[in-house]
């Protein structure tokens, strides 16, 4: 004989079934800043022209931030629209207040006309998505015309510079430091031959050798100026070779 179940019984099976979904949802992260602390960062820039260019033109171009938090900044994952965008990104956490950088290479081969190229950037942020953009107009390449090959970045070592290849041995930037700087302040700045911020960071007192990851590094010649205390900066400089 079948025993039909009360309204009552429905009522009492029904809540037990929504506390245990509710107590679930709760063990489960809504996303990656709920997994702990939540920074915020500000980009210099969240979109670059490059204009008209010829398809086949590859363009790279650097995106400037700053840690605006008292949170370590921790860059989950840069993912770009398509597989003709690719970010590169520090892997490091990025502490309070300090600048670095991302590379953003659009290959415009096969592509035509307007561009709208998007990096979605994951962090310890709330949202926890930053976007930012590469936009211009690709232009039909006459068949005629040869292959365009990307212009190589200049990357003549001269006898005042030292050279960094990026590998998975070699791929930090180490600033040695005089032991007259051990545990005074000092304010390091890294820019481009051509003037690009690429990295900032105040240090309250040296310990030791200062490091910078600069695999994501475009190819070129950069200078780090160096300031310890209340001494003239001095100015280091140093080659990324592919």
């Amino acid at each position: 004989m079948q025993t039909k179940a009360t309204p009552t019984a429905w009522l009492i099976a029904a809540v037990l079934f929504l506390s245990a979904f509710s107590l679930t949802a709760q063990g489960q992260p809504d996303s990656p800043a709920d997994a702990g602390p939540i920074a915020t960062l500000e980009f210099e820039e969240t979109e670059y022209d490059f204009g008209a260019i010829e398809e086949g033109t590859v363009v790279s171009q650097v995106f400037t931030f700053t840690n605006t938090s008292e949170e370590p900044l921790i860059l989950m994952n840069a993912r770009g629209s398509c597989g003709c965008t690719v970010p590169q990104w520090p892997r490091e956490p990025i502490m309070p207040g300090e600048t670095a950088s991302l590379t953003v290479e659009f290959n415009s081969k096969n592509k035509q006309g307007k561009r709208n190229q998007k990096v979605t950037l994951t962090a310890n942020t709330n949202p926890p998505q930053t976007f930012i953009y590469l936009t211009g107009e690709v232009i039909p390449r006459d068949e005629t015309s040869p292959d365009i090959q990307r212009a190589e970045p200049e990357a003549e070592i001269s006898p005042d510079c030292f050279a960094i290849y990026p590998n998975p041995t070699a791929e930090i930037l180490k600033l040695d430091m005089e032991e007259g700087s051990l545990g005074q302040p000092a304010l390091i700045s890294i820019h481009s031959k051509t003037g690009q911020l690429m990295a900032r960071r105040e240090v309250k007192a040296v310990d030791g050798p200062i490091e910078f990851n600069v695999a994501h590094y475009p190819a070129g010649t950069y200078i780090a100026n160096v300031q310890v205390g209340e001494r003239k900066p001095e100015a280091r400089c140093f080659v990324v070779v592919d």
